[in-house]
């Protein structure tokens, strides 16, 4: 058990009309299942985050502003409660209300609670909420309150009790018990007043009415039953009672005010002045007082901060921080402090030196200054001879064998004069080197005068480095040889700077400056400047194996050495008047072991740095009551977010970071807790925050942002958009490839017109070698009188003149047509070859001579070659076979052979005569080919070889053509 007397060695924080509540008039003080703080006021309900008070009023939905009491339920509801017609709970900043029946107004007083149901008592009986409205939930109630109270003046009047002296009563909604009271026993009846059990009690007093201030029913079914000297507890799981009297518990008599409310593992009372906390096994656990006049009403939240407030004064609140930590020398300027020998010493400015004093908790003065503003410079121990000095401007003193002497040296040998104005001592090979106002002066026995040694004004420290003598002041540091100040050969600026303390260590001598932090000093004269500590002013240095404690103007820092960069070692805690210092700007520090001492103008104050409380997360949270925001149209073009950090001390000192996933990966601090983006491309967003409080606890919360795309730019949108752009994309080939193939097609037409009027002339060029062979013929059997012969030839003649002229107008005919021309020529030339030229025609039988087709008149030139140029120079008779041989049903091929000299034997003799027109022949041919091979009717292939190359023993001309045929 814990008790605490506040008598505000540390001043609370106070809230009134200035920092935002609406009125000064406190009636009731709540902690919500968040952790927010809630007031009851005489101008509306009051909600407070650690920045700004909300306030709820008529205007927000509350049935009255005048609201007196809260009662907070595990559902996360808080109640509230005023005299009016409607009363409710405010959840997620929502105001809910339920009227009474008929517009009554009432007034609640007590509060019965369980796990799952509340009830209140008042004018108007034991009522409740259902769905809409209050409703009456028991025996007491309008509907049937005279005959009530006739049976229950009956039920006192078996005790003793009359309508002027009546007793006591408490209702359980829960159990649906009526207990009426007696001085030794509890009378317990249910809801139709039949008798249950008696309870034996103790209660050291007489009862009447006006005693009893309050009743209720707390979660865990613990009744409680408030009389002005003391307060009976009931357990309804057991019906156990305990009585517990104010003046045994904080020394008061009797009070008019009690309030009591339940946590989940505690249950606090408070009454004018005090608060006490029992654990739910009515445990007494801790007590708290405080000043009457400010405290009708107090509680302690769930962080350990208590909360006081009253009628008039407004709220004040006194951290958990303040709480645990120990504070002494109330408004004196400590300038020093140390512990040496175990024994905690402490210098104050004008007053004199102290020591603390464990039996008494205390301080107590072991010296007293002779002068005025007197400074403290040292208090410091003589790491050579063990003796402790207690310098001042005005007295200073020495410990030494745990006697207090003055500290005194022998008159200066140059002038007789004392030894005066001294700041600091350090001792090196057995001699004291003295730091005065304006010189150092050298004290090698003391028993012999002093001697000056090195002139200088503005020095202050004096300090031992590798057993170098280096003293410091207002110009910086300086290097001592001999009996004078040595330039250093470094040129860094900061070995100028004003510096405040030394610190010497195996290695380095540490400088705390005044306004640029710390630096490192080797005898090497290298300089390593702490970058994290620029812009501090250092008041005392304290080496705990590799971490640094430093004294600032801004509080406490500690430093993680960095062994490898020893330049960018962090800062990695602090200490501040939120943390329990009496302010920020700290003139000394010590540690010893978990404890941290802190002087300042105000007194000093004694931290544990392991406390729990250091170690607490800071609870971010986002001011939006989803996880996920959904934001659509306009609203994504500028997107707004809030958050804040419920915390009710440290608000300065925490610092924010923040990104957003996945379009930044790293983070970015913030001085503001309102976050604003624009123009962000529809997709979900995670907005992370980190809150850092100055002992680097760190916190992440997360918000979703969902940036809902405009209707284009949803997946079905631009589905349906790129099949649209493939659909037009698809018609624009489609368009083209139709005009192409127009284009084509005409192309086509044209040239197919364009080759049939080729192949038409190049037919044309064809006839005029047979006419006038034919012609010459005819001539020739005119002149031998052989007029039969000239008239059948003629006949047969005119009748091939008629065929080529109807055939040359043909791109194709029939077999049985192109087999009829080439007889009929073929006759023609056995009569003017006499009986020189023999013919043999063969078709296949597969092939349909009717149906099938050839190009027309393209075999005529070359049956005309065979007889012309393979059997005219023969000088036997000669044959010409022409063979039609099936391929398939679109492919055949012609074999046209004569045996007469060859193609060989023909070129060397028409070599000279015959040159121009074999080769105009022959070219009309292949033309003629290659035109039918373009169209798209036919593929022929077109050989002519000399026989001898197929077989040796034969002679003559063997062409063949191959005709394919698109179907």
């Amino acid at each position: 058990m814990s008790s605490w007397a506040i008598t505000f060695a540390q001043e609370p924080l106070r809230f009134t009309t200035k920092q935002g509540l609406p009125t000064n008039h406190i009636y009731d003080i709540a902690e919500d299942v968040d952790g927010f703080m809630w007031f009851a006021t005489k101008q509306g309900l009051v909600k407070y985050d650690g920045e700004s008070f909300k306030v709820f009023t008529i205007k927000d939905g509350l049935p009255n502003n005048d609201t007196w009491l809260l009662e907070p339920d595990l559902k996360g509801r808080l109640w509230f409660f005023s005299k009016s017609q409607r009363q409710g709970y405010i959840k997620n900043d929502s105001i809910h209300t339920f009227a009474t029946k008929q517009n009554e107004v009432i007034s609640p007083r007590f509060i019965y609670k369980s796990k799952d149901s509340l009830w209140f008592n008042g004018t108007s009986g034991v009522q409740t909420f259902n769905k809409d409205n209050i409703v009456d939930a028991g025996f007491f109630n309008h509907s049937n309150l005279d005959s009530i109270n006739m049976n229950l003046l009956e039920i006192q009047k078996k005790y003793g009790y009359n309508s002027k002296l009546s007793m006591p009563i408490f209702v359980n909604p829960e159990t649906n018990d009526i207990l009426f009271f007696q001085k030794d026993k509890l009378l317990v009846y249910d809801w139709n007043l039949s008798f249950k059990k008696e309870i034996t009690v103790n209660i050291p007093l007489e009862f009447e009415n006006k005693m009893i201030e309050n009743q209720g029913l707390l979660y865990n079914q613990i009744g409680y039953f408030a009389m002005g000297k003391g307060v009976l507890f009931i357990d309804f799981k057991t019906y156990h009672t305990i009585y517990k009297s104010f003046n045994e518990l904080v020394n008061v008599e009797e009070v008019k005010y009690f309030r009591c409310t339940s946590q989940k593992d505690k249950i606090q009372v408070s009454i004018p002045g005090n608060l006490i906390i029992f654990d739910n096994e009515l445990n007494l656990k801790e007590t708290h007082s405080f000043p009457m006049d400010m405290s009708k009403l107090s509680f302690k939240d769930n962080n350990g901060n208590l909360w006081i407030a009253d009628l008039s004064n407004g709220l004040s609140m006194i951290p958990k921080n303040i709480q645990q930590t120990k504070y002494y020398l109330k408004n004196k300027k400590i300038q020093k402090i140390n512990i040496m020998d175990s024994i905690l010493y402490a210098g104050v400015n004008d007053d004199g030196f102290f020591q603390y004093v464990v039996s008494e908790d205390n301080f107590k003065k072991i010296n007293h200054f002779t002068k005025q503003n007197a400074e403290i410079y040292q208090i410091k121990k003589n790491r050579a001879n063990h003796i402790k000095y207690f310098i001042s401007a005005g007295n200073s003193f020495i410990i030494e064998q745990s006697l207090l002497k003055p500290l005194h040296y022998e008159k200066l040998k140059s002038t007789g004069d004392k030894v005066a104005g001294i700041k600091d001592i350090a001792t090196l090979n057995g001699f004291d080197y003295i730091v005065t106002n304006s010189a150092i002066i050298l004290n090698k026995n003391k028993g012999e005068p002093s001697e000056f040694m090195v002139f200088k004004n503005g020095l202050l420290l004096a300090e031992i480095f590798k057993n170098q003598l280096y003293t410091a002041g207002s110009d910086g540091l300086h290097k001592i040889v001999g009996d004078k100040i040595v330039t250093f050969k470094s040129q860094d600026p900061l070995l100028s700077v004003s510096v405040s303390t030394l610190m010497p260590d195996n290695d380095y001598l540490f400088v705390g400056t005044d306004g640029r932090g710390v630096y490192l000093y080797n005898d090497s004269e290298k300089i390593f400047h702490l970058k994290e500590t620029d812009g501090l002013s250092i008041q005392r240095i304290i080496k705990k194996e590799k971490v640094l404690w430093l004294a600032t103007q801004k509080g406490v820092k500690k430093i993680a050495l960095d062994q490898k960069n020893i330049e960018d070692s962090k800062i990695i805690d602090a200490f501040y008047t939120a943390d329990g210092l009496w302010q920020d700007n700290t003139n000394d520090i010590f540690i010893k072991d978990s404890l941290l001492y802190t002087a300042s103008d105000d007194g000093l104050a004694v931290l544990n740095i392991n406390s729990k409380s250091y170690k607490k997360k800071p609870k971010l949270y986002f001011n939006s009551q989803n996880d996920t925001l959904f934001f659509k149209n306009g609203e994504r073009d500028q997107i707004t977010i809030s958050f804040s950090t419920l915390d009710y001390v440290n608000q300065k000192q925490i610092t924010y970071q923040y990104r957003l996933l996945p379009i930044q990966k790293e983070w970015v601090s913030t001085t503001t807790k309102t976050l604003n983006f624009s123009n962000l491309s529809p997709k979900l967003y995670t907005l992370e925050v980190k809150a850092t409080d100055q002992h680097f606890n760190e916190t992440i919360s997360k918000q979703y942002l969902h940036v809902i795309p405009a209707w284009y730019q949803t997946l079905i949108a631009k589905i349906g958009f790129g099949l649209l752009a493939l659909f037009c994309l698809w018609l624009f080939f489609k368009i083209l490839k139709t005009r192409i193939r127009k284009k084509e097609e005409t192309k086509a037409q044209h040239e197919k017109k364009l080759a049939g009027l080729e192949l038409q002339a190049l037919r044309s060029q064809m006839n005029p070698h047979f006419v006038h062979n034919s012609l010459n013929a005819i001539q020739y059997f005119i002149q031998r009188n052989e007029v039969e012969l000239s008239e059948n030839y003629l006949s047969k003649f005119s009748q091939l003149i008629r065929l080529f002229f109807e055939y040359s107008r043909l791109q194709t005919v029939t077999i049985k047509e192109e087999l009829s021309l080439l007889k009929n020529y073929l006759e023609i030339e056995k009569l003017r070859f006499e009986e020189k030229l023999n013919f043999n025609i063969v078709v296949s039988e597969k092939i349909d001579v009717e149906e099938q087709t050839i190009p027309s008149m393209l075999l005529q030139p070359i049956v005309e070659n065979a007889v012309n140029h393979g059997l005219f120079h023969k000088k036997e008779s000669g044959i010409v076979t022409i063979k039609f041989i099936f391929i398939n049903d679109s492919s055949y091929e012609v074999l046209v052979e004569d045996d007469g000299i060859g193609v060989i034997k023909a070129k060397k003799l028409f070599n000279t005569s015959s040159k121009n027109y074999r080769s105009n022949s022959s070219l009309v041919l292949q033309e003629r080919i290659e035109l039918l091979n373009q169209s798209t009717n036919w593929n022929i292939e077109y050989s002519i070889k000399d026989c001898s190359e197929i077989d040796i023993e034969k002679t003559g001309t063997c062409v063949t053509l191959t005709f394919n045929q698109s179907l």
